[in-house]
This record gives structure tokens, C-alpha cells and sequence, in this order.
């Protein structure tokens, strides 16, 4: 497996699923791989911890939202690395105790250009209310070295939402795109400062939303939960 160049947005601190009080938590909620030219196996992580005295049964989900033609992720939790066609698996985390949950991105082909957007769920099997969500968003290495991609560092709040969500740090973002957790298209906004994006008519849920540059770049995924 050929080693990676790799930004991951692996926030300080811990996620706790749902957030709230909960039997697992999350290192980050985005994870933001670069995948250099020539390089057909890259990944990117985040770490589970199980903060409880007892052993929690944790179930992953992962939906593809989009990807390259010809490509292809797989998962690989505590227990296996699983075959691509494999969406959902469950494992057990022991008291106390982390581990890494891998997202790889495969371009055996080496397709100029490749990208791809997956969601992972995440919850305890004996409690589908404990969840979080974790968007891997794999973007191909920037040519244009005048003009590079944004810096992943935009901020979504309020998280979760209601009726609207704003953004920080957003002067790069030229338009939004809002998926579904079965990966459908259910909101396009275009950027402006200080703009409220409505959620109206939205059921309450899991999303991911995109955040594009002014030549259509995808630079950044994060969830956001409506309430």
C-alpha cells in the first residue's frame, strides 16, 4: 500500500455522537484526504474512543454521495479491512479504549482528476439515537499552482440547526450543495457574507453539505443536523 499525502481535519479534542452524552466519541467530523497524481490507494481516518466501562457495539454505514467513475472506497474498522461492495458492518470497542476507522479511496485505473464524497454513519447498535456522522472528502492535488485550492477551514454553526445554518471563514466559498444521507441533492445555495441558508421544508436529519470554489472546486464537506 503506497503511503500518502494527507490533510485531515482531525479537530482538537473528541465529537461525542449526537452531541450529547454518549457511549462513543469521534476525533473529527470532516476528514479532508488530498489524493497525489499516481497514487492509487490513499486514505484518510478518524479515531473512535469507547469512554464507558463497558463494551459498546458500534454499526457503520457508509453511503457514497459521489465519486469518480471507475473508482472505488472501502472501510476498514477495528475488526477488518472490508471488500468495496461491503456498505455496513458492526464491531465491538472495549472499555476505555480507541482505534482508527479508515476510509480508502482506490483509483486502480490512476483516472486523471479522480474525487469522491462519502458519508460514514456511525451509531451504537443498541441505541440508533447515539449517532454521528463523518463526511471523507477526497479531492484530487491542485495543479494551478497560482490559483490552489482554499484552505479547509470554514466553520458551519449553529450545529446542530433548526431553520438556517450560517458560515465563518467562508470568503472562498462560491456555492453550497446539501446531500441527503442517501445521497441526494436536496438544497443549492449560492455564498454571500453573512447569509443565513434556509432549511425550511427540510425533515429533521443527518446532512453533508459541499462547499465549492469560484471554479467549482469542492474544498470542504462538513455535516450538519437538522433538528
Amino acid at each position: 500500500m503506497k503511503r500518502l499525502l494527507t490533510l485531515s481535519l482531525l479537530f482538537l479534542g473528541l465529537f461525542s455522537a449526537a452531541f450529547a452524552q454518549s457511549t462513543f466519541e469521534v476525533s473529527a467530523t470532516s476528514v479532508w484526504t488530498i489524493l497525489p497524481e499516481g497514487d492509487d490507494d490513499v486514505d484518510g481516518h478518524i479515531v473512535i474512543h469507547n469512554p464507558t466501562n463497558a463494551v459498546q457495539t458500534i454499526k457503520w454505514e457508509r453511503t457514497i454521495i459521489n465519486i469518480t467513475p471507475g473508482c472505488e472506497t472501502q472501510v476498514c474498522d477495528l475488526n477488518l479491512c472490508y471488500l468495496a461492495h461491503i456498505s455496513s458492518k458492526t464491531f465491538n470497542i472495549d472499555p476505555d479504549s480507541s482505534g482508527n476507522i479508515f476510509v480508502h479511496f482506490r483509483n486502480w485505473d490512476l483516472i486523471p482528476g479522480a474525487s469522491g464524497l462519502v458519508h460514514l454513519k456511525m451509531y451504537n447498535n443498541n441505541n440508533p439515537a447515539d449517532s454521528v456522522v463523518i463526511a471523507y472528502l477526497f479531492t484530487p492535488e491542485s495543479s494551478d499552482t497560482e490559483d490552489p485550492l482554499p484552505a479547509a477551514t470554514v466553520q458551519l454553526f449553529p450545529n446542530p440547526a433548526t431553520d438556517y445554518f450560517l458560515l465563518n471563514n467562508a470568503e472562498a466559498v462560491q456555492h453550497i450543495r446539501l446531500f441527503s444521507l442517501d445521497s441526494r441533492e436536496v438544497a443549492r445555495y449560492t455564498a454571500n457574507p453573512g447569509q443565513k441558508y434556509s432549511l425550511a421544508g427540510l425533515p429533521a436529519g443527518s446532512y453533508v453539505l459541499t462547499l465549492e470554489d469560484k471554479k467549482g472546486r469542492v474544498f470542504q464537506a462538513l455535516p450538519v443536523m437538522k433538528k
